[in-house]
C-alpha cells in the first residue's frame, strides 16, 4: 500500500472524477474501509497521516491573507453606494461572521473525514456522488473563473502604477501574462507562503494609502451625489452585485482544502480563519466608510476605488503594493487551478508531479499554467468589468463554499446539536437563493455593461 508524500495536496491525486479518493493514510493494514474514511480523530490519538502537512498554522494565516485579502475591498465604495448604508453594512457584518463560522466547519469536516484532500472527497463522504457532483459544478468551476478576476486587477494596478506612461490595456495585459507564467511553475503551496507575506504587507500599505486619499478628498471636496442609507436608484439587481461583491471580499473557500491539507497540525486552521477575517474586516471597514463618504452615490460603480482617487506620487506607491499583492495572490491560485485541472483530467499525472522533476512532468505542468493564463487574459482584457465579474465569481462559488455546501455536508457527516443543525439547514436554504439571484443579477448586468448600457 502506498504512503502518502509530505504536503502534496490537490497534487497527490489518482481518483477519477466523481469517485472518492483512493488514498491511504499511514498503516491501514487492519482497514479495508472505502475511501474517505469517517474517523472523528479529536478524541483519539492522531495518526501519522496527521504529520504529513509541513505548513504552520500561522504561515497558512499569512496564505489565507495573501489569497482572500485584497481584491474585494477595491470594490467595497461602489458596493456601498449600489446598497446603501444600512444594506451594505449588514452584509460586511454577516458575511465577516460567516466566514469566521465556515473556518470552524471547514476544520470539523477535514478532521472527520482525514483521508479528503478535496472538497469533492468531503461531498462523497456525506452525499455520494450526488456530493461530489455539486462539488463540482459549482465551487470547482468558480475556480477556474478566480484568475480572471486577479489578471484584470493586476491589468488596472499596472496601468495606474504607470500612469505616466500612458500604457494600453494590451500592453498591460501581456506584461502580466509575461510575468505570471514563470511565477506559475511552482507546483508547491508551501512555496509561496512566505512570499505570500510581501504580498499582504503591500496590499495594507496600499489600503492605508487608499483611506488617507480618500480622507483628503473627503475634507477638500464635496461628493459628487450625497451618501444613502438605503440606495435608491441603482435598482434590484445592481444591490444584489453589490452583495455578492462584499461575500466575494470574504471568499476564497474554495482554496480552503489545499491550504487544510498542507498544514502541519489541522485542528489550527479556525485560529487562522479567524484572525484572517477580523483583520480583513476592520480594513474592509475603513475602506469603504471613507470610500462612500467621499464620493458618495456618484462613485463609477465599475472601477477600483484604487482607480478613481486621483494620480500622483501616492498613486505609484498604492498600485505599486496593490500589484505585489495580486501577482503574487494570481501565482497561488493558477497552482490551484492547474492542480485541480490535472486531478480531473489526468490524477496519474497530477500524482507524479509531486514525486519526479522530469522534463516531461514540467512541460505538463508548463502547458497547463499557459492554458490557464491564456483564458484568463483573455477574458479580463474582453470583460473589463471590475465589480460585474467579481460578483459573477462569488456568485457562483463564494457564497456555496462559504456556508452553503459546508453546512449541507456538516449535516450529513458530524455530530451536530439540535440549534446548529437547525442553522445549517436555514444556511444551506439561504447561500441557495442567495446564489441563484446573484448569479441571474450579475450576468443581467454583465451583459448591459458589454452593450454600454450602465
Amino acid at each position: 500500500m502506498s504512503t502518502i508524500k509530505q504536503s502534496e495536496g490537490l497534487d497527490n491525486l489518482e481518483a477519477p472524477l466523481l469517485q472518492p479518493s483512493s488514498q491511504d493514510y499511514g498503516d491501514t493494514s487492519n482497514n479495508s474501509a472505502a475511501p474517505a474514511v469517517l474517523v472523528d480523530i479529536e478524541d483519539q490519538p492522531q495518526p501519522s497521516w496527521s504529520h504529513l502537512g509541513t505548513t504552520h498554522w500561522l504561515l497558512t494565516t499569512a496564505i489565507l491573507l495573501s489569497d482572500m485579502f485584497g481584491l474585494g475591498t477595491l470594490s467595497l465604495p461602489a458596493d456601498f453606494a449600489r446598497l446603501g448604508w444600512i444594506p451594505a453594512l449588514a452584509c460586511l457584518i454577516w458575511f465577516a461572521v460567516a466566514d469566521v463560522y465556515a473556518g470552524t466547519v471547514y476544520q470539523r469536516l477535514s478532521l472527520k473525514v482525514p483521508a479528503a484532500v478535496v472538497f469533492d472527497e468531503i461531498g462523497y463522504a456525506a452525499m455520494g456522488r450526488l456530493g461530489s457532483a455539486m462539488v463540482y459544478a459549482t465551487i470547482y468551476f468558480s475556480i477556474l473563473l478566480q484568475p480572471i478576476m486577479l489578471h484584470l486587477t493586476c491589468m488596472e494596478s499596472l496601468r495606474q502604477t504607470l500612469y505616466m506612461y500612458n500604457i494600453s490595456a494590451e500592453l498591460a495585459c501581456l506584461i502580466v501574462t509575461v510575468l505570471i507564467l514563470p511565477l506559475g511553475q511552482m507546483h508547491h503551496i508551501e512555496d509561496v507562503a512566505w512570499v505570500s507575506i510581501f504580498g499582504t504587507v503591500g496590499m495594507l500599505v496600499a489600503m492605508l494609502v487608499v483611506a488617507g486619499k480618500l480622507v483628503a478628498i473627503y475634507i477638500t471636496a464635496p461628493a459628487a451625489a450625497p451618501t444613502e442609507m438605503v440606495a435608491q436608484g441603482q435598482g434590484f439587481h445592481s444591490g444584489l452585485v453589490g452583495a455578492m461583491d462584499i461575500a466575494f471580499a470574504f471568499g476564497g473557500q474554495i482554496n480552503w482544502m489545499r491550504y487544510i491539507t498542507t498544514m502541519k497540525k489541522r485542528s489550527k486552521f479556525s485560529s487562522a480563519v479567524s484572525i484572517t477575517a477580523v483583520f480583513m474586516t476592520v480594513v474592509y471597514l475603513l475602506v469603504a466608510v471613507t470610500g462612500y463618504s467621499a464620493f458618495g452615490a456618484g462613485i463609477d460603480l465599475h472601477k477600483p476605488i484604487s482607480s478613481v482617487v486621483g494620480q500622483d506620487a501616492w498613486t505609484v506607491v498604492m498600485n505599486a503594493g496593490i500589484f505585489l499583492h495580486c501577482i503574487i495572490a494570481y501565482q497561488v491560485n493558477v497552482n490551484v487551478w492547474c492542480s485541480l485541472l490535472l486531478h480531473v483530467t489526468m490524477p496519474k499525472y497530477a500524482k507524479e508531479l509531486t514525486v519526479t522533476n522530469s522534463w516531461s512532468k514540467k512541460g505538463l505542468w508548463l502547458l497547463v499554467t499557459l492554458l490557464c493564463i491564456t483564458v484568463a487574459a483573455f477574458v479580463a482584457y474582453t470583460l473589463p468589468f471590475f465589480s460585474i465579474v467579481m460578483a459573477v465569481i462569488a456568485s457562483l462559488g463564494d457564497v456555496l463554499s462559504m456556508f452553503g455546501l459546508p453546512c449541507l455536508f456538516a449535516i450529513y457527516l458530524l455530530p451536530l446539536r439540535t440549534w446548529e443543525s437547525g442553522l445549517c439547514k436555514l444556511l444551506v436554504m439561504l447561500a441557495t437563493v442567495l446564489s441563484g439571484a446573484g448569479m441571474y443579477a450579475s450576468l443581467q448586468q454583465l451583459v448591459e455593461a458589454y452593450h454600454g448600457k450602465t
